[in-house]
């Protein structure tokens, strides 16, 4: 056998061989782009679920300090101490404000939270002005309603989603 021949006959089997190689190095790699694409989506919603547990932990807290504000509010106007009740009204409005968006809130509740702050709005001026003596009488009757309301409503939300995360816990 010549040289060339031998050459040749090498040559094609080293090439057959080296793009063997070369699919066998392609489909590991393949399968590794896959197996880093799957850890990744995991690592991602894991973080996602993560970051909804504590969204939601801070929601819950939120609603517990609006019962506290709303309460507090209701105290202060019962007792007619109208500087603290300005304080909560306005940070009750504040509250809610920032709540009316959250994904938590159910279509009804967030139409409620709307509403409210319109009328914390209006209660907040006519505590304004009683504090300022340009009124003598207390907050009417209608106002108090809403106040009591807004007290239950917000109560009956905090319930609903401290249950929820304990049915939660309990799952895990």
């Amino acid at each position: 056998m010549s040289w060339e021949t031998f050459a040749s006959e090498y040559g094609n089997i080293a090439s057959v061989i080296g793009t063997i190689f070369t699919l066998i190095g392609f489909t590991l790699t393949l399968w590794q782009i896959r197996k880093a694409r799957s850890a990744a989506e995991q690592a991602q919603k894991m973080a996602k679920e993560a970051l909804d547990r504590v969204s939601a932990r801070l929601f819950v807290g939120q609603v517990s300090t609006g019962v506290r504000f709303s309460n507090e509010l209701t105290n202060a106007c019962r007792i007619e101490q109208w500087e603290r009740a300005i304080d909560r009204c306005e940070q009750l409005r504040l509250l809610l404000s920032t709540l009316v968006e959250d994904a938590n809130l159910t279509i009804d509740e967030s139409n409620y939270m709307v509403t409210a702050i319109d009328d914390l709005s209006l209660i907040l001026r006519r505590l304004e002005e009683v504090a300022k003596g340009k009124r003598t009488a207390p907050l009417p009757v209608k106002m108090r309603e809403v106040l009591d309301q807004l007290t239950i409503k917000l109560g009956r939300l905090d319930g609903r989603l401290k249950n929820a995360a304990l049915e939660i816990h309990h799952e895990s």
